[in-house]
């Protein structure tokens, strides 16, 4: 089948603290593979940066990258309110039918959100859905010695006692991150192997089901354990390798107990939408001027 002319147009949200040399190199690439010729991507876009009350020059360069970087546009916050709170700023504001966010602590190569859009327009041969996010995972990190040792007799202990074949070996981050991502499996549902990954794309629809209840780091694992929940279709799909080290999240516990706590899986309507107004008593009817007539 041959593929439609225009598809579902992207938003792609990229929150910002203190990031003014990153974002010089990151907008200008995210410009170019949204509008490059030889690759069309043949979908609508457009880049929201949130400016997560930065202290450094990151105003003064997203203002001049601005004119720049086409269908660019800024939203700023006055003080620093963490990756989930972008991410609420920017999908109040966006109109398209898709949602990919991005940040700029990590080498991400921006020509990756290519089989992701793909990715996100087949169906489930089974469901007969498409799916409602595809993340994808940080590949190309190197495997400490003691960490392949324990890998091989793991797989070894289950293949001579139970006769599996050898399990895929998901990627390596650090002892911390394996820790984190167990917990999060263990207690919210959580299936992939780099949750904390900042390369996801959603549906815009699927998002805007329920509130967003993080304001930090934990958004990652929220969004995920929620679309788990309500059995989303979901992807996860290999990056361009890096070597670099991943960066470490930030804090998470009061995000997680808020959540865990009192999860909300759907939009719950303004208690301070003004009433409508009521309806008044009609006034009595005038007197008739006419002379009442003579018995």
């Amino acid at each position: 089948m041959s593929k439609p002319a225009t598809r579902d147009g992207v938003t792609v949200v990229i929150p910002a603290h203190n990031a003014a040399a990153a974002l010089e190199k990151v907008l200008p690439a995210w410009g170019a593979v949204l509008t490059n010729a030889r690759q069309p991507l043949n979908r609508p876009f457009e880049i929201i940066v949130v400016n997560d009350g930065s202290t450094d020059g990151t105003a003064t360069v997203l203002q001049k990258l601005v004119e720049r970087v086409p269908n660019m546009r800024v939203l700023t916050n006055e003080t620093q309110k963490g990756f989930g709170a972008c991410l609420r700023a920017a999908l109040a504001e966006t109109k398209q039918p898709l949602f990919f966010y991005t940040a700029v602590d990590y080498p991400y190569t921006p020509a990756d959100i290519r089989p992701m859009l793909e990715r996100i327009e087949l169906r489930d041969e089974i469901l007969g859905r498409q799916p409602d996010l595809i993340s994808g995972f940080r590949a190309g990190q190197p495997r400490p010695t003691v960490v392949i040792a324990l890998s091989w007799v793991w797989k070894i202990f289950w293949r001579l006692f139970a006769g599996l074949p050898f399990a895929y070996t998901p990627p390596w981050y650090s002892w911390r991150d394996w820790w984190y991502r167990k917990r999060v499996e263990w207690v919210f549902g959580v299936p992939l192997v780099d949750v904390n990954s900042c390369f996801k794309l959603y549906r815009t629809e699927f998002l805007k089901r329920f509130p967003i209840q993080s304001d930090g780091d934990f958004v990652h694992t929220e969004l995920v354990a929620k679309a788990t929940f309500l059995t989303s279709i979901m992807d996860e799909i290999p990056l361009t390798p890096r070597t670099e080290l991943i960066p470490a999240i930030g804090p998470v516990a009061a995000d997680r107990w808020k959540v865990r706590r009192d999860p909300k899986f759907a939009v719950e309507e303004s208690q301070s939408a003004p009433e409508p107004p009521k309806s008044e008593a009609a006034p009595p009817p005038a007197p008739d001027p006419s002379p009442a007539p003579l018995a």
